[in-house]
């Protein structure tokens, strides 16, 4: 398998270029419907996908033995662009909306970065965190790259997170709103794949909030194709307010203890 080089980065750019245009938001003929400080919100977008251009064409090419192995070599080396945002240790920062994402399942990341890749998640314009995302996505060149770095960050220990919200619910009304996501993630929050379900407990505090509001609003969930996503759309409208999902958040955290 061969690495990218330069001369691929114009075609990668100009799918996101492409894509951007197409985003919820944009009109046809390129002009933003939130005005300019829509515009400069996307600029750093663009740098980064030249950033990573340069930083991908660098990494050292390597042939994996047999196709549908796993190469956690390769996959460290694609994680060094991971950490711009998820941090070295892949804890997430929540200043770049980068979630913890150290020990979470293959298969879950797997599906994530495909999703991401062909546009079902990270294109609405009020996803800033997904939008990051997308132009991170291209630079996996092929399956066998979602699956190397894939295995190599589920393979990385959990990391322990200190809460960040300023706010918190009570977890024993959290309970009762769970009972609803524990058909799908389990009732112990340890997800559960054949749901698409991934495991809640070890998460950000600030994702989790950020998740459920992003999914009561259908900035997340909404992309074509996205059957889990559309399925969450429809779990999170039992939460009534943000105070509920306060609660649910601390009877997940609560789990974990």
């Amino acid at each position: 398998m061969k690495m990218g080089t330069m001369d691929s980065c114009p075609c990668v750019i100009e799918r996101i270029i492409k894509r951007i245009d197409q985003m919820p938001g944009v009109r046809k003929e390129g002009r933003p419907l939130f005005g300019n400080s829509f515009c400069r919100g996307l600029r750093p977008i663009a740098l980064l996908a030249i950033t990573l251009a340069i930083g991908f064409a660098a990494l050292p090419g390597r042939v994996v033995a047999e196709e549908g192995d796993v190469d956690l070599v390769r996959g460290e080396e694609l994680f060094a662009l991971c950490t711009q945002c998820h941090s070295s240790d892949g804890g997430g920062n929540r200043k770049v909306l980068a979630p913890a994402i150290a020990g979470l399942p293959a298969w879950y990341l797997e599906m994530q970065l495909k999703n991401f890749k062909e546009g079902v998640r990270g294109l609405h314009a009020e996803d800033t965190g997904g939008l990051r995302m997308y132009p991170m996505s291209l630079w996996l060149r092929d399956e066998a790259d979602q699956k190397s770095v894939a295995a190599y960050v589920a393979s990385l220990p959990s990391v322990e997170l200190a809460g960040e919200l300023e706010e918190h619910g009570n977890a024993a009304k959290g309970a009762g709103y769970y009972a609803v996501c524990s058909a799908c993630h389990g009732p112990d929050a340890a997800g559960n794949q054949a749901m698409g379900a991934p495991p809640l407990t070890g998460q950000n505090d600030w994702y989790l909030f950020s998740s459920i509001q992003k999914y009561k609003h259908s900035v997340r969930g909404g992309g074509k194709g996205d059957m889990f996503g559309a399925a969450m759309i429809g779990m999170v409208k039992t939460l009534p307010d943000d105070n509920a999902i306060l609660d649910v958040i601390a009877h997940i955290q609560s789990l974990e203890k």
